[in-house]
């Protein structure tokens, strides 16, 4: 069980009709392991797929994914992809291109080594975000170092009667031209999540699992930046994640490469999500809390996988872009050691 929950935190690191939400603390049957995060501004997804057994997990040989859309088969793959790290171990997964739009019905029909496994849900409406500032702050961190930090004021306007869930995400992109002697040879695009702080804001604090007196830090508790309304329902809410400058300046790694320009936009996403999706990540914060010695008995584990195991999240983004400026360097500086983006 703790290697299917490794896959579904992995997963989540790469954000209707759900089953209750339930823990699962063994297999009483070998069965499929679903996990995925989907999302309504992507054509591209990806499936992670696995069979879990008793005492362990094992990889598919063979498989094949079907997604429908309001009932049409749009996409149709037996592709499957190997990946292996040291996090997560190895793993294979399927990818395919569909488009989906607030309320479509999303079915997600996966076969592989004789098992099937299936999700069904109702994509969510994309949030209403009024406004995005930054505003150039100083943050001390918990070692006491004051870092130049942006925070980002995102307006964030509540207008479902129900109860709404969300989910806010920073995300570094950077646009990569490498050089070799001078001379471009390629070009590179990479997008990564970025942690912020959220010690001043009541909303966002309101998803975190340690005491109320008991500030973030660097790295929020509220790791995967989830939120509900219960605090502006029906109103608004200003948002106001604060992120190191220093965190910004993604780049990949091109062979032959000796030296790169990055140009870096910072981009705010505000998710609209489900209810079972936002227990889902608040599962996942409070192992994250927990530093992996949780009991798993502990956290109530959302599953929404007919006739297996795991989880499948559709998220509905508004997204809002700055640009930060671009920089050229040599790649040794390849890692935390960014020069400083211009001011």
């Amino acid at each position: 069980m703790k290697k299917i929950l490794y896959m579904m935190m992995a997963a989540a690191l790469l954000a209707a009709c759900d089953n209750p939400l339930e823990y699962k603390p063994e297999s009483k049957a070998d069965e499929l392991v679903l996990n995925a995060h989907l999302s309504a501004d992507e054509q591209w997804h990806t499936v992670y797929v696995a069979v879990s057994h008793t005492e362990y997990v094992s990889m598919v040989s063979s498989g094949e994914l079907n997604c429908y859309v309001n009932g049409s088969l749009v996409a149709k793959t037996n592709t499957l992809t190997s990946r292996n790290d040291d996090y997560m171990g190895p793993s294979k997964y399927f990818t395919f291109k569909a488009d989906f739009k607030a309320g479509d019905k999303v079915r997600i029909e996966v076969a592989a080594d004789g098992f099937k496994a299936s999700n069904e849900q109702i994509v969510p409406d994309a949030p209403t975000v009024t406004k995005v500032d930054t505003v150039t702050v100083r943050q001390r961190d918990e070692g006491g170092y004051v870092n130049v930090c942006y925070r980002f004021d995102t307006t964030l306007k509540d207008s479902d009667p129900e109860e709404s869930f969300f989910r806010l995400a920073l995300i570094d992109h950077g646009e990569s031209t490498f050089y070799k002697d001078n001379v471009e040879i390629g070009q590179d695009t990479m997008d990564k999540r970025r942690d912020f702080w959220a010690d001043d804001d009541p909303v966002l604090n309101e998803g975190h699992f340690v005491a109320d007196e008991m500030p973030f830090e660097i790295g929020s508790t509220n790791k995967y930046g989830i939120i509900t309304d219960n605090m502006f329902a029906n109103e608004t809410a200003t948002l106001k994640p604060v992120i190191s400058k220093s965190s910004f300046g993604l780049t990949t790694i091109m062979e032959g490469a000796d030296s790169v320009k990055v140009a870096t936009t910072a981009i705010v996403k505000v998710y609209g999500i489900s209810k079972a999706y936002f227990y889902y990540f608040k599962a996942l914060n409070s192992i994250s809390d927990g530093g992996g010695d949780l009991a798993l008995e502990d956290v109530q584990i959302p599953d929404n996988i007919d006739g297996g195991i795991g989880f499948i999240g559709i998220a509905n983004p508004s997204s809002t872009g700055f640009y930060l400026g671009e920089r050229s360097y040599p790649l040794m500086y390849y890692g935390d050691d960014y020069p400083p983006l211009p001011e």
